[in-house]
């Protein structure tokens, strides 16, 4: 259960890093654009399977509103039983001013504020522990096509203890990720394989693997 804890808060702190394309009336860069969905999308749906794909580890759902910014997130074990539960803040231009992470029993778990650059890249994340003790500082430097290449994890003392490079294909969706430790040993690379897209182009179906291992498969369901 620790793992799955763990995973679930990497993917909800990595949702809103990255760019899209946005929707008509947004003067700002919308979640959708950060996380590469094409169309008007409502809801993704994501299954993490293990590796062979027959073993269904966890499940997600994100739902936007019509502004093409997340509204919630929520995570799910296999059997259905509710693991987390996120929430979103916005300012009068569309900014995401906090995002509040809930745990199963409706306590919160982490609350995060950020920055941005004049591009409306998320340059500047902090997250907060339910006592309000900063614990971990993220600066996130983009490229031209705003894809997050570099993701810097800072604790509260301010020691850098992961260093993450990523690279992107034609599409914006991150192909590999390569983490360091505090010394810049690599620690593992991650890559990302994605197969069948639907009628917008969005992917359907993603394998991932560690240092060359397979160790799981994911789906999504996109609805507009």
């Amino acid at each position: 259960m620790k793992a799955i804890t763990i995973t679930v808060l990497l993917i909800s702190f990595s949702l809103l890093s990255f760019a899209q394309q946005p929707k008509a009336h947004s003067h700002f860069k919308n979640d959708l654009l950060r996380m590469k969905l094409k169309g008007n999308v409502a809801e993704v749906d994501e299954s993490e399977y293990n590796a062979s794909g027959d073993s269904l580890i966890w499940k997600s759902v994100s739902k936007f509103n019509n502004k093409g910014n997340l509204e919630q997130f929520n995570t799910f074990s296999a059997d259905g039983a509710t693991l987390s539960k996120t929430t979103y803040k916005y300012n009068d231009s569309d900014k995401l001013v906090e995002e509040n992470r809930y745990k199963a029993d409706g306590s919160l778990n982490v609350k995060t504020t950020c920055m941005y650059d004049e591009k409306g890249n998320k340059i500047e994340e902090y997250n907060y522990d339910p006592a309000g003790i900063m614990f971990v500082k993220v600066l996130s430097k983009f490229d031209g096509k705003g894809n997050r290449i570099v993701k810097d994890s800072y604790n509260e003392f301010g020691g850098l203890f992961l260093k993450c490079n990523s690279k992107f294909d034609d599409d914006g969706n991150e192909i590999s990720a390569k983490e360091y430790d505090s010394h810049h040993g690599l620690k593992y690379t991650t890559t990302y394989d994605y197969e069948h897209t639907d009628a917008n182009g969005n992917w359907q179906r993603r394998t991932t693997s560690k240092n060359d291992e397979p160790i799981s498969v994911t789906t999504r369901e996109i609805k507009y």
